[in-house]
């Protein structure tokens, strides 16, 4: 396990202007992209008018530095640490992207737009996530004492450290759809079309994150009830330990000694590799076979939650909450199911007709 790979170390007098110019990067990279896209549509706009229209990332970029500069986050030096779980959920994004690009444009599909809506998966995705993890656990958040996070640049509000934790993957899905439906509504792209164009790279980028999660000693599971050769034992620095030690019977989650935790269930990694079987199922199997829009997208919404109900049987996190004696992610994943299901019915009774 290794949390953080290395820290980055950045002086003062070159904090400000790094995040500025990172800020007007993504600004201008954005800006051309989309010059282009209008340019090759038939009805090209100024640079200064991209610029323009990009307004609402350009709002959110500002104000993220607004509220850093105003809270003296950016006055001094700045160690930034490389998180592996970072890392892992970038790398499964960019391949995400480009798998959706080269199947959309296989399919007669834009692949520039689909990557402007990845983008915004992508926002979404995270602060769905986010917002999941703090309804479920607000206590951790908005109780005394508990706002507040240390890092190595200061205190932050702990709703932003998600280093720590605290994004569940049906929450960004859940964002992630909505923003997804809404884009494509406004562009005027096939929601399901394009959905079974996205999902496969979903299960990709999802089997990244899981090991991101491994890395990092969250979403772990329970203590392992037999001596079984693939059990994990979590070292003090993870997120894992962390919670058992802060239990009320510390005992029975540590080892005698405390220099790790009882080995436990690999739940990230069930997930992970289940999400890599389905992520070949659908591109392998499903997708070559398929016989109406909305089929892929069915078939891992109903597979997936199924996947993700024998998973949380193994789950030790009990912090997620639990509702009418069962997890949280086992109803939300009875809601999923109910939701292919019905995209198999429709959708596929509408193709037959």
């Amino acid at each position: 396990m290794f949390p953080i790979l290395f820290s980055i170390a950045i002086p003062a007098a070159l904090v400000k202007p790094a995040v500025i110019l990172a800020v007007l990067l993504v600004a201008l990279g954005r800006a051309v992209a989309w010059t282009r896209r209008s340019r090759r549509e038939g009805h090209p706009v100024s640079f200064a008018a991209a610029l323009g229209d990009d307004w609402v990332v350009s709002a959110i970029l500002a104000a993220a530095v607004g509220l850093l500069w105003r809270a003296g986050l950016l006055d001094g030096d700045v160690r930034l640490p490389l998180h592996s779980y970072g890392l892992l959920i970038a790398t499964g994004f960019i391949i995400g992207i480009w798998l959706a690009q080269r199947e959309g444009k296989r399919r007669g599909q834009d692949p520039e737009k689909i990557a402007d809506l990845t983008f915004w998966i992508l926002v979404a995705g995270l602060v769905g996530s986010r917002v999941y993890y703090i309804i479920v656990n607000w206590r951790d958040y908005f109780e005394a004492g508990t706002f507040l996070a240390n890092t190595s640049f200061g205190r932050i509000p702990r709703l932003f450290a998600i280093w720590e934790g605290g994004l569940v993957f049906y929450g960004g899905l859940i964002g992630a759809v909505l923003v997804a439906w809404l884009y494509m509504r406004r562009h005027g792209m096939d929601f399901l079309a394009h959905a079974d164009t996205l999902i496969p790279s979903v299960a990709l980028g999802h089997f990244f994150g899981r090991l991101g999660c491994f890395s990092a000693g969250c979403c772990w599971g329970d203590v392992a009830q037999a001596h079984l050769p693939w059990m994990v034992r979590f070292p003090p620095e993870s997120l894992a330990y962390q919670t058992f030690a802060g239990r009320a019977t510390p005992g029975a989650f540590l080892a005698a000694d405390r220099s790790a935790t009882l080995p436990l269930h690999p739940t990230q990694l069930y997930e992970s590799f289940g999400e890599l079987g389905l992520f070949l199922l659908l591109v392998m199997v499903i997708r070559p076979r398929k016989r109406f829009h909305g089929q892929v997208l069915a078939s891992w919404l109903v597979l997936y939650a199924v996947l993700r109900t024998v998973v949380e049987s193994f789950r030790g996190d009990v912090e997620r909450g639990v509702v009418l004696g069962l997890g949280v992610g086992i109803w939300t994943s009875l809601l999923i199911f109910a939701a292919g299901a019905a995209v198999f019915a429709t959708a596929g009774r509408r193709a037959r007709v």
